[in-house]
């Protein structure tokens, strides 16, 4: 199932966006997450920019949380990573603002196109989109959540 997607035009937090690294480091979190460990500013610095009081931070940091980040391959996708692909770094291009709507969630992202990310996944055999709570997904970062 792919979710409801709404894009959001707003330039101040594409243009932002832009000023950031668009790179990061591939790792794997305590749970089997393997994601793209980015600058934390991509939350920090444009959450402030969303201007919406319904919207939180997403709950990414402290102790033993990733951070900022673009999921890679999700825990229930049910895939090994090998040592040799960790810890390596590959680029990603900021997309466009939007809103997603996953269950009783909306997810408010940045969507990236990071061409080798994609060759990943497809190495290890997984589909081009990620699988989330039974959705299907491209990459992105979040920076905000409605509940």
């Amino acid at each position: 199932m792919i979710p409801e997607i709404k894009k959001l035009h707003i330039p101040e937090i594409t243009g932002a966006a832009r000023f950031l690294p668009s790179s990061g480091i591939l790792k794997i979190s305590s749970n089997n997450l393997v994601y793209l460990d980015v600058d934390d500013g991509y939350v920090h610095q444009l959450f402030p920019l969303l201007h919406n009081m319904d919207v939180k931070k997403p709950d990414y940091f402290g102790k033993d949380l990733v951070g900022a980040h673009i999921t890679v391959v999700y825990p229930e996708e049910n895939k090994i990573i090998r040592n040799e692909d960790i810890n390596t770094i590959h680029h990603f291009q900021i997309k466009d603002l939007f809103i997603a709507e996953i269950g009783k969630k909306r997810y408010c992202a940045i969507s990236v196109d990071p061409p080798s990310l994609l060759q990943l996944r497809r190495k290890y055999s997984l589909p081009d989109l990620l699988y989330f709570k039974g959705y299907s997904i491209g990459f992105h970062i979040t920076i905000g959540v409605i509940d």
